[in-house]
C-alpha cells in the first residue's frame, strides 16, 4: 500500500472513530466516559497528525532509496 493510501485510511478511521465517539458521548455521560476520553481520545487528533507527518517522511526516504537502487 502506498503512503497516500495509508494516510487516507488513517484519516478515514480517525473521522469514523470521532463520529462514533460523539454519538456514544451523548448517551454515556459519567466520569468513566470522561476518563476514557481523557486517556484515549483527548490527544488523538494531535497524535494522528504527527503520524501523518512521519508517514510523509518515511515515504520520502523510501522514494530516495528506490531511486538510488535503480
Amino acid at each position: 500500500m502506498s503512503a497516500s493510501g495509508s494516510k487516507s485510511m488513517l484519516l478515514d478511521a480517525t473521522r469514523q472513530l470521532q463520529a462514533r465517539w460523539a454519538d456514544t458521548r451523548t448517551k454515556w455521560r459519567d466520569q468513566k466516559a470522561a476518563d476514557f476520553e481523557d486517556q484515549y481520545l483527548a490527544n488523538l487528533t494531535t497524535d494522528v497528525h504527527h503520524a501523518l507527518r512521519v508517514i510523509d517522511e518515511l515515504d520520502k526516504i523510501l522514494q530516495k532509496v528506490r531511486s538510488e537502487c535503480e
